[in-house]
């Protein structure tokens, strides 16, 4: 596991708060979403399996979630897709890079990102940086 490679996943969340006609479950007469970015620092051997098992967490509902805290009726948290994928080097190398002078560069997400709604843009797998990377070194 020693070289393994490093990756961060950032995952799209939408974060819809619902309210309802008080004593009924039927569907919701208001809705307000709010999107989010979730980031998760994880290896893998390769762009291959990083990509499977992000892909993995969101088919398998990994970041979903509900809850009655927020200022609706329900607050329902659930994945939307993959905004982006980077390596950021590796495994064994970590104790180390977390001590130069800057530590280790994490992927950032750049304001204008979204789409016309003003969420985070959910990007295919070839447009994913590691993928474009991988594109660009072999030519």
């Amino acid at each position: 596991m020693a070289n393994d490679r490093l990756f961060v996943a950032q995952v799209v969340l939408a974060i819809e708060e619902q309210w309802f006609v008080p004593g009924t479950g039927g569907p919701p007469i208001r809705t307000e979403r709010h999107y989010a970015l979730d980031a998760m620092l994880f290896a893998a051997v390769d762009e291959e399996q990083a990509y499977r098992t992000v892909s993995d967490w969101l088919a398998n509902e990994g970041f979903s979630d509900s809850h009655h805290d927020g200022p609706g009726d329900l607050t329902r948290i659930f994945a939307i897709g993959i905004h982006q994928l980077e390596e950021v080097g590796r495994l064994s190398a970590l104790p180390a890079a977390v001590h130069e002078q800057y530590g280790v560069s994490l992927p950032g997400f750049y304001l204008d990102d979204v789409d016309a709604s003003g969420a985070p843009i959910v990007r295919n797998k070839e447009d994913l940086e590691v993928f474009r990377l991988l594109r660009m070194s072999r030519g």
